[in-house]
């Protein structure tokens, strides 16, 4: 890897690292310029990580991460002190982390939930084709634009669907555990960005809009699907 700080390097390495992680759910991902990191989330049942009944959780992921390939070595650490176990990985060569926690620890609160379900197998992939397509975007924009490597910030929120409680009451009993209450969206912000690709960077965004009641409304965008708050003032 690259020493030169990089939001497109440390999103390429993310990408791949949730490829690896596969059903894990992304309860929280968190890029500051070249710094990256996610709280994922194991799923119940042993048989979604392929772990033998006498094995931690833990010990299937750790297999899984370690033989996945597009990724920098990574690095292990089992965190006891708190009430919950905690797994930390660090990718050599690049400032990406990711803590892996029991499905115990997440509560359908901390992510504005009204409950947890099998609509959160659906978001892992979700997460990872709008961070391909943010690497893409930083990419491309350097490529158009020159200069150093541009940073930015991102953060993974998950907001209510408003329609959400119709479709659940419409929905037959076996289905509505599939049926997802939040939606996934990322808040974006300059890190350290030219003017130049700034607007190349705005160029390669699609529907580009205004949300929010009047006073408070603010620019956001779609990247692959996915909802994107851009910076509310003079953000081009």
């Amino acid at each position: 890897m690259t020493g030169v700080a990089s939001s497109h390097h440390a999103l390429v390495a993310g990408s791949a690292l949730i490829g690896v992680l596969g059903s894990l759910f992304p309860a929280g991902v968190k890029l500051v310029g070249d710094r990256l990191e996610f709280v994922f989330v194991l799923p119940d049942g042993r048989e979604a990580l392929d772990a033998e009944p006498s094995d931690h959780p833990f010990v299937a992921v750790k297999e899984r991460i370690r033989q996945g390939g597009g990724i920098p070595p990574p690095r292990f650490f089992l965190d006891t002190d708190g009430r919950w176990t905690r797994l930390h990985v660090e990718l050599a060569g690049i400032a990406v982390r990711a803590v892996i926690v029991l499905p115990d620890e997440l509560t359908a609160g901390a992510i504005n939930a009204p409950f947890l379900g099998h609509w959160q197998n659906q978001v892992p992939g979700v997460v990872r084709l709008a961070v391909d397509e943010f690497a893409r975007i930083l990419a491309r924009c350097r490529h158009r634009a020159g200069g150093p490597e541009p940073l930015i910030d991102l953060e993974l929120v998950y907001v209510p669907i408003r329609d959400f409680e119709a479709v659940f009451a419409r929905a037959h009993e076996p289905v509505r555990p599939f049926v997802a209450p939040v939606r996934p969206v990322f808040k974006m912000r300059w890190h350290a960005v030219t003017p130049a690709q700034r607007k190349a960077f705005t160029a390669d965004l699609i529907d580009v809009t205004s949300a929010g009641r009047w006073l408070r409304r603010r620019p956001t965008a779609t990247v692959t699907g996915v909802e994107v708050e851009l910076p509310p003032r003079h953000w081009r």
